[in-house]
């Protein structure tokens, strides 16, 4: 594929040529009509003229420029050739009145003829010699038009060329990036049309620069929190293969699975938050039924609120619709209900909503378990974060990943007190539908 350059070069030089060689066209073919109107005018005036005056004691010169070339014969009322001009060979007389184009020897003639004083004057000329003269005529006119035409390429060239140089020096620094070095392009000294790039480059860079910096913050949060889970696997394995007898090592196998359960549920959560933490690829959205979503996560936990003598169920049972990805909005939905489950003493209630606010959809999780004190759920949201005093087993990264998800769909979380100021009320307020 041709560069800009080359385009607008062709382009612009290619157009030049074929209106210089138009204009040469043009030129040559006025030339031509006015030499072929002269030339016929002349041949006309040497007609009129008697045919005594051109003898050669008659004192007049005969035409001897070859660029006006012609043949001058007259007859007599016998048809006697009593005239002919020297140095081209003779015409047959033709006997027309007026003029006429005739083709001689494969060579066409411009002829005029006019019966005048008793004899009949015939006067010929070449076509050739007239094509000639135009030729050479718009050759000598159109010298100034060629060299104009050559100025304009070297002048096309250059200004090509500078046109083009902020844009090759936008390549340049962009070229000369890293993903260590991602600082904006300037767009102080670009054109008008090139800023709009310069600056969807600084926006692209800088999403990349986020999405860099988030990727090398999970790397090592999850190196940091998979290093204490899994040296605490080799050391309860150790344990196991040091058991003195079986009952010690039943009960070692058991601490193992336990940590083996830990550190797979921690696993699961960092890759669900890795998955829903860019924002580099955005999900197909479609109609998301909030009603049935909360129906389906109350089937998938209701053997784990049996198991811990919970009451789940769905508050005001309703059907309401928000624009969403669904496969995201079932996570934010268990990880929400699991951490009601979990964090709930047994016998506890966990109730499930979904409804308007203020004409914005919403989904709510709300338990009656220990609670979050008011000045630690801003923290909640941070990974890895865990309350103080907390007894059950966790990753912190829970309402992380509903964090990541909610913001995916410009949603806001509000965090407050469960029934009775007891227990944590988890509420995700989703923009308001459009009317149509």
């Amino acid at each position: 594929m041709k560069t800009i350059r080359q385009q607008l070069l062709i382009g612009l030089l290619g157009a030049t040529v074929v209106c210089v060689l138009g204009a040469g066209a043009l030129l040559y073919r006025s030339l031509r009509m006015e030499t072929n109107e002269l030339a016929d005018l002349q041949l006309r005036q040497l007609a009129v003229a008697l045919p005594n005056e051109f003898a050669p004691d008659s004192g007049l010169p005969a035409a001897e420029d070859p660029e006006e070339e012609f043949v001058l014969q007259a007859w007599d009322e016998q048809g006697m050739e009593v005239h002919a001009t020297h140095g081209l060979p003779p015409l047959p007389r033709y006997a027309v009145q007026g003029f006429t184009t005739v083709k001689i020897d494969g060579h066409h003639w411009r002829l005029y003829g006019e019966q005048r004083r008793g004899r009949y004057v015939q006067v010929a000329q070449p076509l050739a010699v007239r094509n000639k003269l135009a030729a050479e005529m718009a050759l000598r006119s159109g010298a100034p038009l060629i060299v104009f035409a050559l100025v304009l390429g070297v002048l096309v060239v250059v200004v090509v060329g500078r046109a083009l140089g902020p844009l090759h020096r936008l390549a340049q620094a962009v070229q000369g990036r890293s993903p260590s070095a991602l600082e904006p392009l300037p767009t102080d000294d670009l054109s008008p049309e090139l800023r709009p790039v310069a600056l969807a480059l600084n926006t692209l860079m800088r999403q990349f620069d986020d999405a860099m910096t988030a990727q090398r913050t999970f790397v090592a949060d999850a190196a940091h929190e998979l290093r204490s889970p899994l040296t605490a696997l080799k050391l309860q394995l150790q344990l196991v293969e040091r058991a003195p007898n079986d009952e010690a090592r039943a009960l070692a196998l058991a601490k193992l699975d336990e940590r083996l359960d830990r550190s797979t549920h921690l696993v699961r959560q960092l890759l669900s938050l890795a998955r829903h933490e860019t924002s580099l690829a955005v999900a197909p959205r479609k109609p998301v039924d909030l009603g049935q979503l909360l129906a389906d996560a109350v089937s998938d936990h209701s053997t784990l609120a049996e198991s811990r003598d919970i009451d789940l169920g769905i508050e005001a049972p309703c059907r309401v619709l928000v624009d969403a990805d669904e496969d995201s909005l079932r996570v934010l939905l268990n990880n929400l209900v699991d951490n009601a489950l979990r964090y709930t003493q047994r016998g506890g209630r966990v109730d499930l909503q979904a409804g308007l606010e203020e004409g914005r959809p919403l989904l709510r999780v709300r338990d009656n378990g220990p609670g979050v004190p008011a000045e630690s759920r801003n923290r909640l949201f941070d990974r890895f974060y865990r309350p103080d005093g907390q007894q059950v087993w966790g990753a912190g990264l829970g309402l992380s990943i509903v964090r990541n998800i909610a913001d995916h769909h410009h949603a806001d979380i509000v965090l407050a007190a469960g029934d009775g100021d007891h227990g944590l009320s988890v509420t995700v307020l989703f923009p308001a539908t459009p009317k149509i």
